[in-house]
C-alpha cells in the first residue's frame, strides 16, 4: 500500500506538471518516434515539457498475466530530464512437472534521471546522440523486495529517411546477481507516419528467469518487434507489437516472461494531454491489483 500511494501521489504530481506546462510547451524533444519497446533512447524532453506513456503486455503460455506499466518524464532544461515508471501485474503460480511451482508477477517501480549532452556528434557522416541514465528501482516480486541501483547509457544513430539504429547497455544491480544486457535496436520507415521498431538485449551476466522444467534460475535474451504509427504533430505514437520482456522499467524490460512465450504488446506515448492519460490509467491499475488482491 506505501508503494502504491508513492506512485499514486508522483503521477498526479507529473499529470498536474503536464496540465501546467502544455500551454507554454512550443517544442518537444525528441519525438515519440525516438522510443522503442524494451529499450532507452538518447533523446531528452525540452525544460518544462512533459510526456506520458501507457504499455500493456499480456503473456499467454507459462506466464499467463498481463502487464501494465505507466510512465512519465519532464523536461528539467540543460540536457536533464526526470523519468518515473512503473510495471504492474498480479501474482500466478506455475506448477513444475516434478511438484512444487514458480511464484511470478508483480510490480516494479523505478525513479530515473536522464542526461544528455545537448551537442552531438557524427560518424561517417550520421549524427549520433548519447545519454545516460542512473535510477532507483523499488521491485515488489516473488524473487525481489530489495531497492536496487539502476544504470544505462544509449546512442542512437541516424541512418537517413527517418530510420535510426540503437545501442542501450543497461544493468540492474541485484545482490549477488546484477543483471546486464547489450541492448541493440533500430527503426525503419516505412512511410511518413509508420515505422517497423524492434530490439534485442542478449543477457550477458545475471539471471534473470527460471526454468519450467527444472525450477532453476538461468539466463534468457529478450526481444521486441513491432509496427509504429506516429502522428502528423510528432504529439502521439501508438505502437502495436510482440514482446517478452515483462515491462517498461529497466529491471521488467530485462525480465522475460516465463517459458518460450511472449506478449502481445501495446503502447501509447503522448504529449500534453497526461492528466486524460494517467486518469485513465491509474483507474485501470487500482482495478488490477483490487482484482489480484
Amino acid at each position: 500500500m506505501r508503494v502504491q500511494r508513492f506512485f499514486a501521489a508522483a503521477v498526479a504530481l507529473a499529470a498536474a506538471s503536464g496540465a501546467a506546462a502544455a500551454s507554454a510547451q512550443t517544442e518537444t524533444t525528441p519525438a515519440p518516434s525516438d522510443r522503442l519497446i524494451n529499450l532507452d533512447a538518447p533523446g531528452v524532453l525540452n525544460k518544462g515539457a512533459v510526456d506520458g506513456r501507457v504499455d500493456v503486455r499480456a503473456f499467454g503460455g507459462d506466464e499467463g498475466l498481463v502487464y501494465t506499466s505507466l510512465g512519465a518524464g519532464v523536461g528539467f532544461g540543460q540536457g536533464w530530464e526526470g523519468v518515473l515508471r512503473g510495471a504492474f501485474a498480479g501474482r500466478k503460480t506455475f506448477g513444475l512437472p516434478a511438484g512444487g511451482g514458480i511464484r511470478h508477477g508483480g510490480s516494479d517501480i523505478e525513479l530515473q534521471a536522464k542526461y544528455a549532452p545537448q551537442s552531438s556528434f557524427d560518424i561517417s557522416s550520421h549524427p549520433v546522440s548519447v545519454a545516460g541514465l542512473i535510477g532507483v528501482s523499488f521491485p515488489s516480486t516473488p524473487a525481489i523486495g530489495d531497492t536496487h541501483l539502476t544504470l544505462g547509457l544509449s546512442a542512437g544513430a541516424s541512418i537517413g529517411n527517418g530510420s535510426a539504429v540503437y545501442v542501450n547497455p543497461r544493468a540492474v544491480f541485484i545482490a549477488d546477481n546484477t543483471i546486464f544486457g547489450l541492448g541493440l535496436g533500430a527503426r525503419v520507415r516505412l512511410r511518413d507516419q509508420l515505422a517497423l521498431i524492434g530490439d534485442y538485449i542478449p543477457i550477458l551476466s545475471g539471471e534473470n528467469t527460471r526454468d519450467t522444467t527444472t525450477g532453476g534460475t538461468k539466463s534468457r535474451d529478450v526481444y521486441g518487434v513491432g509496427v509504429r504509427y506516429l502522428s502528423s504533430n510528432d504529439q502521439y505514437s501508438l505502437d502495436l507489437g510482440y514482446t517478452n520482456g515483462a515491462g517498461s522499467t529497466t529491471g521488467f524490460a530485462l525480465t522475460p516472461g516465463l517459458g518460450q512465450n511472449g506478449a502481445v504488446a501495446a503502447s501509447l506515448l503522448a504529449y500534453g494531454v497526461l492528466t486524460t492519460i494517467f486518469w485513465w490509467s491509474w483507474r485501470s491499475f487500482r482495478r488490477q491489483t483490487e482484482s489480484a488482491s
